[in-house]
């Protein structure tokens, strides 16, 4: 092979449909120009050995959970035989849609375009790798792997289940991003700072940070006062949230439950969670095992680690669910690991890395 990477022939018989979600791009005319960078690839294609082109759609959503309704309705019109593969393009939002629209789904493979402000499961792929995951040519050739999902409530999710302190902060920081203004300049400009400062106020909300709950992990009872329960299958959940070793093919939902706390105590641990899962990051990639194990041992003073199938969450009051940044709300939750419940593309087959 010469060391190099083959990159099979696109398929004439699969279907491909991009879903766009146009709250992602800055204005409408980078937003055009990526649909028309779709068009020309597969325009091209039949000026190359292909004399047919390969069937494809592009989907622009309206609004949230459209594209489920849009993916079904082009999918029902594919022969069951004839594979289907699904682009969320944008960020975790449109993600989160296609997956629940792809879930139950014959032959079909979801692949992920990220130009979004937030594309934590991408970090799948590999942080340097990010850039070749908006690459058509590569996207289109690429093979897939089967990947775990986790189901809470009636929706499916790829990145985290949160509830608690890091729910309600990860929902206001949406909320300032919508602003235009923000929007653009926010995730290097302006996150630093706002998210600190949600930690702090949101810290002051006794109602979320000292709730009692009724907790079971795959039947052990781990009920009490908590300021947060995550539940994650990927290597980033939140903020600075990075662990490499969290696996979402393996089987296992990750959970992560934050024990009882003072307000100003709350406030230290989150900040030194994060720099903490930060300094880890950095031993993952250059430090020595002594150094991975050490900022290991300082992550597991802030939270309690279980691995687990399923998970019962219960209060008498409403409580604040974010699944992938999407807001939900419900006083009696259950998260169960499906394992292989998805098919996601993975352009590092082709990419040679």
């Amino acid at each position: 092979m010469n060391g190099r990477t083959v990159i099979p022939d696109i398929s004439t018989s699969t279907r491909y449909f991009f879903v766009v979600n146009p709250i992602c791009f800055d204005n409408h005319q980078k937003m055009e120009s990526m649909i028309a960078g779709v068009h020309r690839f597969f325009n091209e294609l039949s000026k190359s050995t292909i004399k047919v082109p390969p069937d494809y759609a592009v989907h622009v959503s309206r609004f949230p959970r459209d594209a489920i309704g849009a993916i079904r309705r082009f999918a029902a019109a594919v022969p069951s035989a004839v594979p289907l593969r699904v682009y969320a393009v944008g960020g975790d939002g449109i993600l989160f849609d296609c997956l629940n629209g792809i879930v139950g789904l014959n032959n079909v493979e979801l692949g992920i375009m990220p130009y979004g402000a937030e594309n934590k499961f991408c970090t799948f792929f590999g942080i340097k790798n990010q850039n070749i995951l908006n690459s058509l040519e590569i996207q289109t050739r690429s093979s897939s792997i089967p990947v775990d999902a986790m189901y809470c409530n009636g929706n499916y999710a790829l990145s985290h289940c949160m509830i608690g302190l890091e729910s309600l902060i990860n929902g206001n920081i949406k909320k300032i991003r919508k602003h235009i203004f923000l929007k653009r300049f926010m995730p290097s400009v302006f996150y630093f700072f706002f998210v600190n400062y949600m930690y702090f106020i949101d810290a002051l909300n006794f109602k979320t940070v000292d709730h009692n709950y009724s907790l079971w992990v795959d039947g052990e009872d781990m009920s009490g006062v908590h300021f947060a329960i995550n539940i994650i299958n990927t290597s980033w959940h939140s903020g600075e949230g990075f662990n490499p070793k969290i696996d979402p093919c393996d089987g296992w939902l990750n959970v992560l439950v934050g024990g009882d706390m003072s307000v100003l105590k709350i406030f230290k641990t989150i900040n030194g969670w994060s720099n903490t899962l930060n300094k880890l990051k950095i031993a993952e990639m250059y430090g020595s095992d002594g150094d991975q194990e050490k900022y290991r041992n300082l992550s597991r003073k802030f939270y309690t680690f279980r691995y687990a199938k399923k998970i019962f969450i219960t209060s008498e009051n409403s409580l604040i669910l974010n699944l992938d940044d999407e807001i939900f709300y419900d006083k009696n939750i259950t998260i169960e690991i499906k394992p292989a419940a998805i098919r996601i593309i993975v352009p590092n087959s082709v990419a040679g890395v």
